[in-house]
């Protein structure tokens, strides 16, 4: 079945657009391109119009959201066989494949070592390191770097909990006080829900901390301190593997610059909670 091409698809309904909706329609047309990497509130910038703006564009040229627009227009330019990695093509071995992918990920994360704001990160762990709790947010693939992060922290000894229940996250978000860091993971930094907990922290008195990709993002308006990390996905992936290494080697990060705060502590923290796991294993 043959698909409209989702650039001939704006310009047939181009008459049909509002004013507003047209400079989206036009910015689109003359930068299609880059539409790819920006987010709702980045293109909204670049088109000088709101956020609900773009949300009625995509609305009225027949998708379903900015995300379906991308998709399509990702189409458009991409060949079906380079959704999972720009790079991997239709003849490659699995050798190659492998190859590509595992390479894509190393970019990654030295793409985010020089993208690190170092002296953030380490304003960020001495907030964690103070604070009397930590509780984490996050969905989908975020909700396991969350969970790994935990784990990591516990070992150290800072104090701090992941909920995955939308409900329970909400009740936890507003009941934060003064003192404790709320810490939102979302490598687009627009998931509807975490962005709310953040919201609800930093109106409660938490300090809030958004651990995201680069770029602008709603997430951005309710984070106190943000830790970009680098990401290579592509539009057909909900949730990016490369962000998410990218994000645990962060986490790897802020813990060891965490424990050698106080490595006398730490050390304590690590020996204790190694003995109150050590019945499970063998």
């Amino acid at each position: 079945m043959n698909r409209t091409s989702c650039v001939m698809n704006i310009k047939s309904k181009m008459k049909t657009l509002t004013g507003s909706e047209k400079k989206v329609a036009n910015y689109i047309l003359n930068n299609y391109m880059y539409i790819l990497d920006y987010t709702v509130t980045e293109l909204a910038e670049k088109a000088g119009i709101s956020d609900a703006t773009v949300v009625r564009f995509c609305r009225s040229v027949g998708y379903k959201g900015y995300q379906d627009l991308k998709i399509s227009l990702a189409q458009d330019m991409m060949s079906p066989y380079k959704q999972l990695n720009s790079s991997i093509e239709e003849k490659d071995t699995p050798e190659q494949i492998v190859d590509k992918v595992i390479r894509s990920e190393i970019e990654t994360i030295e793409e985010t070592l020089h993208l690190l704001d170092i002296t953030m990160l380490e304003q960020v762990a001495s907030i964690i390191k103070n604070a009397r709790k930590i509780v984490f947010f996050g969905a989908g693939g975020s909700a396991m770097v969350a969970h790994d992060a935990m784990h990591k922290f516990l070992k150290i000894g800072i104090r701090c909990s992941v909920e995955e229940d939308a409900d329970i996250q909400a009740m936890e978000s507003v009941l934060m006080k003064e003192g404790e860091v709320a810490i939102g993971i979302s490598h687009s930094g627009t998931n509807k829900n975490v962005i709310e907990c953040l919201k609800n922290a930093k109106i409660s008195g938490a300090t809030t901390v958004g651990l995201t990709t680069y770029g602008k993002s709603p997430m951005h308006r309710f984070c106190d301190y943000v830790i970009m990390t680098s990401t290579k996905e592509t539009v057909f992936r909900s949730e990016s593997v490369t962000a998410r290494i990218a994000q645990l080697a962060v986490i790897d990060a802020l813990e060891a610059v965490i424990s050698f705060m106080d490595y006398k502590g730490t050390y304590e923290a690590i020996q204790i909670t190694r003995k109150a796991t050590s019945r499970n294993k063998y």
